[in-house]
This record gives C-alpha cells, structure tokens and sequence, in this order.
C-alpha cells in the first residue's frame, strides 16, 4: 500500500437518512459533530480530517454537464450526502479509533441522521501535484 512515509487516505462516503433536511444534516456534520470527534481523531493519531459537504443541486448539474456536454453519458455521480477523508499513519491506528468505546457512542449518535445502511468506502494514498503539500512544489519543478 502506502510507503513508509506516505500518509493513508481513507474515506467514507455517507448518505443521510431520508426526511433530514439538508440543512439539519450540513448543521451536524460540520458543527456538531466534530467537537465531539476531533479529541477521539487526535488521540487515535489521525493526521488530518476533511469533510467534503456534498449540495443535490451540484449533483444534478454535473450529471448534466457529464452527459450532454463532456460526452460522458456512462459515467456517475453518486448523491452522498458527505464524503469524511481521513489521513492517517498506518491502519493499526484506524483500527484503535473504531474500536474505541467513545468511537461506538459517537457512531451510535450518526445513525440518528445518517443512513448506515448505504455508503461507500475508498482507501489508498494521494500524491498532491498543486498545492502545500505537492510532490512538484517539494521537487521544485513547475506543475
């Protein structure tokens, strides 16, 4: 998988329940929720945490735009509701975060407007070519 020094990516993509207002789930995930899970990340070693939020209207426009524009007629796009991407050193430290007893309460509490029942989950490594931590910016060479 990843290298001794690259960091893993791990995401979850999550669906909210169905009768949560948008509003009522974005109010959650973005301020309810992460002062409860940031002290659990930390102390589990997690490197970073994003949560991407995700609009219906967005979907819907870039399903148009792939079709009948990008010719792309095949291709998807999925109605998550957040994708949450985490960044961490090695699996074993995942494994320590999802097994903790605080991890389950907080897991217990997101069914309350999450859907568990349906998700999808992608992990790997990211190579970054713009940006802070890019692998062109660190070699000097213009992207």
């Amino acid at each position: 998988m990843a290298s001794p020094n690259q960091l893993i990516k791990f995401q979850i993509c999550i669906h909210k329940k169905d009768g949560i207002p948008q509003e009522d789930f974005v109010k959650w995930c973005t301020e309810d929720y992460p002062p409860r899970a940031i002290p659990l990340m930390k102390k589990h070693n997690m490197v970073k945490w994003t949560e991407t939020i995700i609009s219906p209207e967005a979907v819907e426009g870039l399903r148009h735009t792939l079709k009948n524009e990008m010719n792309r007629p095949k291709w998807t796009v999925p109605e998550y509701s957040i994708i949450m991407s985490y960044w961490l050193r090695s699996m074993d430290d995942l494994t320590a975060l999802t097994t903790d007893p605080e991890w389950f309460e907080l897991e217990k509490d997101a069914q309350k407007i999450s859907n568990p029942e349906f998700g999808h989950i992608a992990i790997g490594h990211e190579i970054s070519f713009i940006g802070e931590e890019s692998k062109s910016e660190k070699e000097g060479t213009e992207a």
